[in-house]
């Protein structure tokens, strides 16, 4: 992909950074170096390969050298500690790591290869020319990534190239990105959420600004032209509280929200500063994005997440489970040398997250399966709880959560972080005006203090962008 785009906007910006502007021309030239000191290390084709380092253009011109050689990247979670490491690796069977670490950490990683990244990324071919013989299959193996957990124990996602050039594709033809436009990679590429975003810019020429991790989003976001950024609610609360320069806000022409539930309030103020908004619904196993509204569909519309992408199908069963297939679907779970392949006879995906599509086609997310429970005989969703409080002033953050009740086996309570003193009788009644009976909580606590929240963290809505 970034060799085709490598000729055809050779002197477009791939990568723009405070201190570097690495043209796609440069950024072929770059991986095929790259790639070649790869092979000199003796990296196979089938291998996987860790990489374990911060977010950028060195960090992606690595995967796309592990990708060119026929390897599998495999980029993991910067924030987990060494030893954490060392049980991913052992979980999907890899044993190179490429990452910056000491050598009292390298006696954490026993039967690792460590390689530096700094002796692997290089702008000078050995040879003196690109290697322009590369092919590839589209069910070949490219990425393994972790998902997040919301779900429960994360689990090693295997994506294809296909995967991936499939949803960059479909993700473009309603975004419209240009050659022209920036995205800005907000997001990690250990997350799919960040992978998508350099696989769309790749696929369509855009440029990808790369933030200073020393610096917030919104030091950062005036410092290019960006046109397109992936956001959920807390980054996008926090650009609104900063009050971008006009600038800035002016040139936006899509800002995707994913991740997790976002509170009706703020997507509202966000509309009403005319910043274009757009909800998806997205998923490790379905490398990023499988619905997303469109910068033209009506406004009745943008409540839900969108209609389903090209090249993915969706589907609710009779208990409004969404399900998914298509050819961004992932080829299974990672443990060892096994691949589990969890999909039905039809090839069906069964997401675990509950929904609806509307008589138009667009999909409503309701929450996670397993976060339902019975309440006297009443099914109880927490997110509806939740989507109903977070509408209320002032409050920032809500979870409910089940506890044991004698009377009627489970009962809801609610935990609320708000930007002023509240009174749990004033939300009691405006719950009341609100739901039925059977869902008010019989108590509304403080949100806990984050040094001690093991048993009421703040649970993601599911899904990953």
């Amino acid at each position: 992909m970034v060799h085709e785009t490598g000729r055809v906007c050779r002197n477009r910006p791939a990568f723009l950074g405070s201190d570097i502007r690495i043209l796609y021309g440069e950024l072929d030239l770059m991986v095929s170096a790259t790639a070649q000191l790869l092979r000199a290390a003796a990296i196979q084709p089938g291998q996987r390969v860790a990489i374990y380092m911060e977010s950028g253009w060195a960090c992606s011109t690595l995967i796309l050298a592990l990708l060119r050689i026929g390897a599998v990247a495999c980029p993991l979670n910067t924030r987990l500690p060494v030893a954490a490491v060392k049980e991913q690796l052992d979980w999907i069977a890899c044993d190179t790591l490429i990452a910056r670490i000491r050598e009292t950490s390298r006696k954490q990683l026993p039967g690792i290869t460590t390689l530096d990244p700094d002796g692997l990324v290089s702008r000078e071919l050995t040879s003196g020319q690109i290697d322009d013989s590369f092919s590839f299959e589209l069910n070949q193996p490219a990425v393994v990534l972790f998902t997040s957990g919301s779900s429960g124990t994360p689990k090693a996602v295997q994506l294809t190239y296909g995967n991936l050039y499939y949803s960059a594709y479909g993700a473009n033809q309603v975004l419209r990105l240009q050659s022209e436009d920036c995205w800005h990679l907000s997001l990690p590429l250990y997350h799919v959420g960040g992978l998508g975003i350099l696989f769309r810019c790749l696929q369509s020429g855009a440029a990808m600004s790369v933030p200073d991790p020393e610096r917030t989003l919104a030091e950062s976001l005036p410092e290019f032209p960006v046109t397109h950024v992936s956001l959920v609610s807390t980054q996008l609360k926090r650009l609104l509280d900063a009050e971008l320069p006009a600038e800035s806000r002016q040139r936006f022409k899509a800002i995707l929200l994913g991740g997790d539930a976002v509170p009706e309030p703020l997507f509202q103020a966000a509309r009403s500063q005319r910043w274009p908004v757009l909800r998806t619904y997205g998923l490790t196993e379905m490398a990023a994005m499988v619905t997303a509204c469109s910068p033209i569909d009506p406004p009745n519309a943008q409540q839900s997440s969108g209609k389903p992408l090209r090249y993915r199908d969706v589907k609710i069963t009779g208990a409004g489970e969404i399900c998914v297939r298509g050819a961004t679907r992932f080829s299974g779970y990672v443990e060892g040398n096994t691949l589990t392949t969890p999909f039905d006879q039809e090839g069906w995906f069964h997401t675990g997250d509950l929904g609806q599509l509307d008589d138009l086609g667009y999909l409503h997310v309701i929450g996670r399966k397993d976060n339902q429970f019975t309440s006297g005989g009443e099914n109880i969703q927490p997110e509806t709880i939740e989507r109903v409080l977070l509408t209320i002033p002032g409050v920032q953050q809500a979870i409910v959560r089940p506890q044991p009740d004698p009377e009627y086996g489970q009962r809801p309570i609610a935990y609320i972080q708000t930007q002023q003193p509240w009174d749990a009788v004033t939300i009691t009644v405006y719950l009341r005006n609100h739901l039925p009976g059977y869902m008010i909580p019989d108590d509304i606590l403080p949100w806990p203090d984050t040094s001690d929240d093991s048993e009421v963290a703040p649970k993601m809505n599911r899904r990953d962008d």
